[in-house]
């Protein structure tokens, strides 16, 4: 098997795995929170900073191998070329106007992506941004006021 497609293998692997070990995390805050509640601590919190930053300390790492593996992918231009292919052909050939139309599309295609790459470095910047000036235990906190308020399921 040829190195760029091992890679690829890999990277979607490891992408595979940090997405499930998230929604395990995910699950996990919530029985935890569900059997205190369950147990009489009616007021106990499970979703706080900490306990999701020592949840998170566990994925850290194959998340990091992850963005870098990710990250010299693009550097290094690594990709699967057959994607862009499709499956088959029914004439055994293209005519020259599809191939010049497809050169065009490409090129705004890649303007396309590079503007969602930089969206999602915004949104992450500022998800970060408002996770460390305290703004999860703000919306944490109107979140259950109007739950228990407006709603009544408090």
């Amino acid at each position: 098997m040829e190195r760029k497609k091992i890679f690829l293998i890999t990277q979607s692997l490891l992408c595979a795995l940090v997405a499930g070990l998230l929604a395990g995390i995910a699950l996990y805050l919530y029985f935890e929170g569900a059997a205190k509640q369950a147990g009489g601590d009616l007021f106990y919190y499970s979703f706080t900073r900490e306990k999701a930053g020592r949840a998170l300390l566990i994925v850290l790492p194959v998340f990091a191998v992850s963005l870098g593996l990710t990250i010299a992918g693009l550097v290094l231009g690594i990709r699967d070329e057959n994607a862009d292919k499709p499956v088959r052909d029914p004439h055994g050939m293209r005519d020259a106007g599809a191939l010049r139309e497809k050169a065009v599309h490409q090129k705004a295609t890649s303007k396309v992506i590079t503007l969602r790459v930089a969206v999602l470095v915004l949104a992450a910047a500022l998800i970060v941004a408002g996770i460390l000036n305290g703004g999860l235990e703000d919306v944490l906190a109107k979140g259950a006021a109007i739950c228990t308020e407006c709603i009544g399921l408090g």
